[in-house]
């Protein structure tokens, strides 16, 4: 015969038991529980905030930030996690928690918004500033005691420079894109 089954390697194996695993301790400790339900409606009070103050006019651009800052943060999040830094004990889903932190959904929101409205750098990164303080200094340990985030091998002050300079870089990669396309659609 000229396919030959096999076993599963180990590593696909340890995989899926760890999947199972997570599964069923979310269906048993944590969907439907008071802190599900608080993620979830943060998650929606951030949205709906964002979407009330949103420069519709430029939803393109601040879309296009939002999307950016997402794809960064999902990278901080899921490495994070994987170096247990720290860690999100609940999750929305069990199959990919990285979208259930509540950093991942409010950081890319709020940096946007200060996008839109400070447009001079330096008063984009007074304002980064600031927000990022109280993310890292406020909010962190408050979701920490509401047991949404939990800080294991890591420290507040770090999380304040790399999501400072998260949103500075996403900042400058939005303002390049956008004098690119400036500049190509007047030659036509």
């Amino acid at each position: 015969m000229f396919f030959v089954l096999s076993q599963i390697p180990r590593s696909e194996e340890i995989q899926k038991q760890l999947t199972a695993i997570h599964i069923d301790s979310w269906l048993k400790q944590e969907v439907f529980i008071f802190s599900w339900w608080l993620l979830i409606g943060l998650i929606i009070l951030y949205i709906f905030i964002w979407w009330k103050l949103l420069d519709k006019p430029r939803l393109n651009e601040i879309l296009l930030y939002v999307v950016l800052a997402t794809i960064i943060m999902l990278g901080i999040v899921e490495y994070g996690e994987e170096l247990i830094l720290w860690d999100y004990p609940i999750d929305i889903l069990p199959i990919f928690p990285p979208l259930s932190s509540i950093s991942l959904i409010s950081l890319p929101l709020i940096y946007s918004l200060i996008y839109q409205h400070f447009t001079v750098t330096k008063n984009f990164l007074k304002a980064t500033s600031i927000a990022t303080a109280i993310v890292c200094f406020v909010c962190e340990p408050m979701y920490s005691e509401i047991g949404l985030f939990n800080l294991l091998h890591w420290k507040s002050y770090y999380s304040f420079l790399l999501y400072l300079l998260m949103a500075i870089i996403v900042r400058e990669v939005v303002i390049k894109i956008y004098k690119i396309t400036e500049k190509y659609s007047k030659m036509e």
